[in-house]
C-alpha cells in the first residue's frame, strides 16, 4: 500500500445485538478527496450464549466483566482472522469499535467491550480500538463519532441519518459537521419484534398493520432527552428505563406498539432534518430496511431521502470505523468537537500490537 492508499477492516457491533458486523475496505485519497470501496462484509451473528452474554454484560461484578473483555476480543480476533482466510484478504489492520456495554461521559467515561490487546494477538493483525475516551478526556459526549465519515466520505449529502439501534444524525451547517443521537430505533422495534417469536419486523409489516396509540407516543415524545440542545448522546440503560419500560407496561397490542414506536422514531428523524438546505439524505442502518419506517419519515420530511444498495445500508458504520483506524494510523483527526461537544478535535484510538 502507498501512503495514500490502505486497507483495514472494520469491526462493530451496535446496540440491536444483531451480530458483528464485519467489513474488509480499501481507502485512497487524491486530489483532497478521500475514496472508499468494501470489498468484502458479513455479518457473523451472536450465538444464543454470546447474545445473553453482551446482553447482561452490564451486570457483571468488574472483576468478571475484565474477563469478558478478554474472551469477547479473543472471539472477534478469531471471527476476523476467520473472514480474513475465508476470503484471502489482506488488511493492514483492524479497527474495532466494540459492543458498548456503558456510554457514561457526563461521569468521564465510555466503555466498549472487546480488549483490543486480545484482538491483536488473537488475529495476528495490528489492531486500533477505544475510539471514544480521547473525546471524553477533552469534554466531549465521545458520540457519535460516525460523522468524520460522514463529512470526508459521503459529503454529497445534506444528512446522513443512521436507523441503528440508537438512531442518529448527522449534518454539515455553517461549515461545522454537527451531529447527535436522535432517539431509540431498533432496540424498540425488535424488542416488540420478540414478543411475537420473530427477530424484527421484516419490512415494517406488523406496524404498518397497528394503529398509534396517541397517550403512548406522547408518553414518549414528552422525555426530557429532546428538550436538551445538542451535542447529545444516549445509553442503553437510559434507553431500557425512559423508553422500553413504558413499551413493555402497556396493556395495548403489540401491532399498536409498534405503530407507536414507528411513530415516535419518524417525527424525531424528520425534525433533524426539515431545519437543513434541501437535498439528499442518505440513510443506513438496520432500520433503512424497513419499508414502513422510511415510508412515515418520507411522509413528514420534503427532503430527498435516499435508501442506499444493501451493502452500504448494512456495513456503513463498520465501514466508517475502519476509516477512523486509518486516520488514526495517520495521527489526523478522527473525532469532530462540532459534534461531540469537546473543547477540540481529537486522534482517538488506542493500538495495540500483536
Amino acid at each position: 500500500m502507498t501512503n495514500n492508499t490502505h486497507s483495514a477492516l472494520g469491526l462493530m457491533s451496535g446496540s440491536s445485538l444483531d451480530g458483528l458486523d464485519i467489513a474488509c475496505c480499501r481507502f485512497s485519497f487524491s486530489v483532497n478527496k478521500w475514496q472508499y470501496h468494501i470489498e468484502k462484509s458479513e455479518t457473523v451473528s451472536y450465538t444464543a450464549q454470546w447474545h445473553q452474554k453482551l446482553a447482561s454484560a452490564h451486570l457483571l461484578p468488574s472483576n468478571e466483566l475484565f474477563r469478558l473483555d478478554v474472551e469477547y476480543g479473543q472471539l472477534i480476533g478469531e471471527l476476523a482472522a476467520s473472514f480474513i482466510h475465508k476470503h484471502q484478504l489482506t488488511p493492514e489492520f483492524i479497527s474495532s469499535h466494540g459492543h458498548t456495554i456503558f456510554h457514561e461521559p457526563e461521569f468521564g467515561h465510555s466503555f466498549q467491550l472487546g480488549k483490543g490487546a486480545a484482538i491483536a494477538k488473537q488475529s495476528h493483525l495490528t489492531t486500533v480500538s477505544d475510539f471514544r475516551n480521547a473525546d471524553i478526556r477533552n469534554g466531549g459526549q465521545g458520540a457519535p463519532l460516525v460523522p468524520i465519515g460522514d463529512e470526508l466520505l459521503f459529503s454529497e449529502y445534506v444528512a446522513c441519518l443512521n436507523l441503528g439501534g440508537i438512531a442518529n444524525i448527522s449534518f454539515n451547517e455553517k461549515g461545522n459537521r454537527e451531529g447527535y443521537d436522535l432517539c431509540a430505533a431498533n432496540q424498540l422495534l425488535n424488542l416488540l419484534s420478540n414478543e411475537v417469536g420473530l427477530p424484527f419486523d421484516e419490512g415494517g409489516a406488523i406496524a404498518a398493520s397497528g394503529k398509534v396509540d396517541s397517550r403512548l407516543l406522547e408518553q414518549l415524545n414528552s422525555d426530557v432527552y429532546f428538550r436538551y440542545q445538542h451535542p447529545k448522546s444516549l445509553n442503553n440503560q437510559y434507553v431500557t428505563g425512559h423508553f422500553i419500560s413504558p413499551l413493555l407496561s402497556k396493556q395495548i397490542s403489540v401491532e399498536n406498539r409498534l405503530a407507536t414506536a414507528v411513530a415516535h422514531i419518524s417525527k424525531h428523524c424528520a425534525h433533524s432534518i426539515n431545519h437543513l438546505i434541501h437535498g439528499k439524505v442518505l440513510v443506513t442502518g438496520g432500520g433503512a430496511h424497513n419499508r414502513y419506517l422510511i415510508e412515515s419519515i418520507k411522509k413528514l420530511t420534503s427532503q430527498e431521502i435516499v435508501v442506499p444498495d444493501k451493502q452500504l445500508i448494512d456495513f456503513k458504520e463498520a465501514l466508517v470505523f475502519a476509516f477512523m483506524g486509518v486516520l488514526r494510523i495517520q495521527q489526523k483527526v478522527n473525532c469532530l468537537g462540532s459534534v461531540t461537544g469537546a473543547k477540540c478535535d481529537s486522534i482517538g484510538g488506542v493500538i495495540d500490537r500483536p
